[in-house]
């Protein structure tokens, strides 16, 4: 009897931050109430190895839906007219990547959506409510940071210099703020704005995405 107890009351709380959607029209719904609600929508969008096999009606929604929309597209979807049309919307930015995606979308920082099946709605999604959504859309700023623009290179992969350079190793090190500050004699001020250059440059917001990039850019130089 206690063990059911316990049992009930860990579904219960998982269910507190997962919620099943069977079928397209459900979550197609759901997708479209969460863009009315939200001010950043970030987006995965795939077209399976299939030209033509995104869902139209969830494209349409991550491209016509109100709000900054930022958009990580695998380069057959990105070839589509409708993509390359949306783009030139300032409220949509969107990026391609060279590798194999599937479809996740990351409603500010309240609300994740992930496909059961990758190449269709109709298996149905989770929905995934804080703190599960954190992972989401750190993954999704790591692979916006490592997709270039639509239309062109991103061209930040040049190397760095001067503080640049010194901040970044430090914070590749793992060094905070504060530490940077200490090492390299500065104000905190100024490293705080020598980060937020960094971040300008390599395309990220958070310092997760941020420390991935710059290893990467360490690896090949």
């Amino acid at each position: 009897m206690i063990y059911n107890r316990l049992a009930v009351g860990q579904l219960t709380r998982q269910l507190e931050f997962v919620e099943v959607l069977s079928g397209r029209c459900d979550t197609l719904r759901r997708i479209d109430r969460f863009c009315e609600t939200t001010k950043l929508v970030s987006g995965i969008l795939s077209d399976g190895g299939r030209v033509g096999s995104c869902d139209p009606a969830l494209l349409e929604s991550m491209l016509f839906s109100p709000g900054r929309r930022r958009l990580v597209v695998d380069s057959r979807l990105a070839g589509g007219d409708l993509v390359r049309h949306r783009e030139k919307d300032r409220q949509t930015e969107i990026r391609v990547y060279g590798g194999a995606l599937r479809h996740m979308l990351v409603f500010d920082a309240r609300y994740a959506v992930v496909p059961l099946d990758e190449a269709s709605l109709h298996a149905g999604v989770l929905v995934l409510r804080p703190p599960l959504v954190g992972p989401c859309g750190q993954f999704f700023e790591v692979l916006w940071s490592e997709s270039r623009p639509l239309g062109g290179e991103s061209g930040r992969n040049a190397c760095l210099q001067g503080r640049q350079l010194q901040v970044a190793d430090l914070l590749v090190e793992g060094a905070t703020d504060h530490q940077v500050a200490n090492r390299l004699g500065l104000s905190s001020r100024t490293v705080r704005t020598i980060v937020s250059e960094l971040h300008g440059r390599f395309g990220t917001t958070s310092r997760m995405a941020l420390g991935f990039r710059l290893g990467r850019v360490a690896k090949r130089a």
